[in-house]
């Protein structure tokens, strides 16, 4: 029975019950489903992409997880911990820092900033190799060979310098300021610029080195945070687990996520309304495919009561109909899917589409196929194409075989 119900909606859909020819109404139903899946891939690759790279600029400044003081300010750590740490098997490295506020001021030149200062150990921080390829310009130091402390800027905020690599800059701390007692203040000389990727980090970022940013801001010792990154093979969520054992109380690891979410809420906001925007074209799609059929069971009027009369029963005329919403549907997937990644191919390696220059942290549009996300895409077109023909399937099947002869 499944063979017949399968060859007749074939037959059905291939051809006009009148006009020997393609029915339109299969052809318009098929590009539709096919334009909708393929609008979502194209979509969800290039979100995809998107998102990964977001991460990945991210992550080179504030690593997968970081540990922090649950209260937000500094805390105590004592290198030995430090070293239980990095002993750690599924710890690929740590790298601590300081972080705070300050105004810096180029008196060569007369222009001054504020900026977000970064105190980091240089072996720590640079031997991951992520940072070389972040650099713009420049040497990724923190020192001279004479001994003099470096600076590092993002490369929107080294541009209000001039860019002037060799020049003298001079860091105060907030309360060089407001406080009476003689806050050390830092004097750096500018080593080169950074660009990774995110304005919001290349417009304010200033890295120097640990101990400088000691005596600006922490005196009497401790940390702002340490960054985590996992050993090759170990997950970042691994890692965190073994090293939160090693804890003390009052810090706790958080993820780039909870450091940055106005970042992670806006990116799963952005991937949320574009997929149920494009998923109303794969849904009008669908009510193509339930009109679509509609009209070939009251076409086919006679050959179901043809059916009816040899011996039929509704369960027959049922699965023809619905056969023909599975045969769309996984025609208009295929297709779909041919066109998607076609068009994410086009997009991500071809160069044919470009960035306009303002945007100078990636050439071409990133592009990354999900696999989870792209068979969620597949499946949930094929649910609502077989959903789209059940009604149908059911008004066919209710047919009166007499009155469908009789017309």
């Amino acid at each position: 029975m499944n063979s017949l119900s399968w060859h007749l909606a074939w037959r059905y859909l291939r051809r006009h019950p009148r006009r020997k020819h393609l029915a339109f109404s299969t052809i318009v139903s098929v590009a539709g489903v096919a334009l909708g899946v393929g609008a979502l891939i194209i979509v969800m690759g290039v979100l995809s992409g998107l998102e990964d790279f977001i991460e990945e600029s991210v992550i080179t400044v504030d690593a997968p997880h970081v540990i922090m003081a649950d209260s937000g300010s500094s805390f105590q750590m004592s290198d030995s911990l430090l070293d239980e740490l990095e002993a750690l098997v599924s710890t690929g490295s740590i790298s601590p820092y300081i972080q705070g506020e300050a105004i810096i001021r180029m008196p060569s030149r007369g222009v001054d900033s504020g900026c977000r200062v970064r105190g980091v150990d240089p072996e720590r921080e640079f031997t991951s190799g992520m940072m070389e390829d972040k650099l713009s310009y420049g040497e990724l130091v923190l020192s001279t060979p004479e001994g003099f402390d470096c600076v590092l800027m993002g490369l929107y905020l080294a541009e209000r310098f001039y860019h002037s690599v060799g020049d003298t800059l001079y860091l105060f701390p907030p309360k060089a300021f407001f406080s009476s007692r003689g806050h050390a203040i830092g004097k750096a000389v500018l080593s080169g610029a950074l660009e990774t990727g995110l304005p919001v980090n290349d417009e304010t970022l200033a890295y120097i080195p640990l101990d400088l940013a000691r005596r600006m801001y922490l005196p009497e010792g401790g940390y702002t945070g340490i960054k985590l990154y996992p050993a090759e093979g170990f997950s970042p969520e691994h890692t965190a687990e073994a090293a939160a054992v090693l804890l003390p109380e009052g810090v706790s690891i958080r993820t780039w996520k909870e450091l940055n979410p106005d970042l992670a809420a806006s990116m799963k906001l952005e991937r949320m309304g574009a997929f149920l925007a494009l998923l109303l074209i794969t849904l009008v799609a669908t009510f193509n495919i339930m009109g679509t059929i509609a009209r070939t069971a009251i076409e086919r009027r006679k050959d179901i009561s043809v059916i009816k009369a040899m011996g039929g029963n509704n369960r027959l005329v049922f699965s023809i109909f619905l056969w023909e919403g599975i045969i769309v549907g996984a025609a208009g997937i295929a297709l779909g899917f041919l066109v998607g990644l076609a068009g994410c191919w086009l997009i991500g390696d071809t160069g044919l589409l470009q960035l306009p220059d303002v945007y100078s942290f990636h050439e071409n549009i990133p592009v990354r196929i999900s696999i989870p996300r792209t068979a969620m895409v597949g499946l949930l077109a094929f649910v609502l194409s077989l959903t789209s023909g059940i009604l149908p399937a059911m008004k066919a099947a209710g047919f009166d075989p007499v009155r469908g002869l009789q017309s």
